[in-house]
């Protein structure tokens, strides 16, 4: 969902792999129906959630996919009926993917909060229950692990043996010249 909607956001740009708003209003039907297929699999982990508060926030959150996915539905036939006005194809821009991109981040957002939920959902009371009742939850969660970066930018050898050298040589000054400095200025 998030890379067709990436690639609805740079149809607004002129850059992607969408050239007309066709092809917008069809990448539209595409994310209502991947948002149709998570409010399914929402409502199977809301199921099986033995929390009730846990499970009301996830179904009040399937409500708005289940709502932004009825409104990009209608949009979408809106804009494709408006485009073969009188079998003739009516060349739209930007102006009009607008609300179909729109409708589509609407329904993103709340894609993002349900799986929040869910997560919620069918994690936080899974090891409370332990080894009695051994169902098998609706999804299984893994972590991605992150991409190992160093912490510490690392320079090149040479660099450091440079600014090391820098840094520890020093001016060696005889003492009696500097205090002579001193004793100079006090008698002006």
């Amino acid at each position: 969902m998030c890379m067709i909607m990436m690639e609805m956001t740079d149809f607004t740009r002129g850059k992607g792999p969408l050239k007309n708003t066709s092809d917008v209003i069809s990448a539209a039907k595409k994310i209502a129906e991947a948002g149709s297929r998570m409010d399914k699999l929402g409502r199977t982990i809301a199921d099986h959630c033995p929390d009730s508060a846990c499970k009301q926030d996830l179904l009040a959150y399937l409500q708005r996919i289940a709502l932004y996915c009825h409104q990009l539905n209608i949009c979408s036939k809106v804009k494709a009926e408006v485009q073969n006005l009188g079998g003739e194809l009516v060349v739209s821009g930007v102006d009009s993917a607008m609300s179909l991109i729109q409708a589509a981040k609407n329904l993103m957002n709340a894609v993002v909060q349900t799986v929040k939920a869910s997560y919620v959902a069918s994690t936080k009371y899974q090891k409370s229950q332990g080894m009695a009742s051994l169902n098998l939850p609706a999804v299984s969660w893994k972590m991605k692990a992150p991409e190992k970066k160093p912490l510490v930018k690392r320079e090149k050898q040479d660099e450091t043996q440079t600014k090391i050298k820098r840094a520890s040589q020093k001016k060696h000054v005889n003492p009696v010249q500097a205090l002579s400095e001193f004793r100079a200025m006090d008698s002006i």
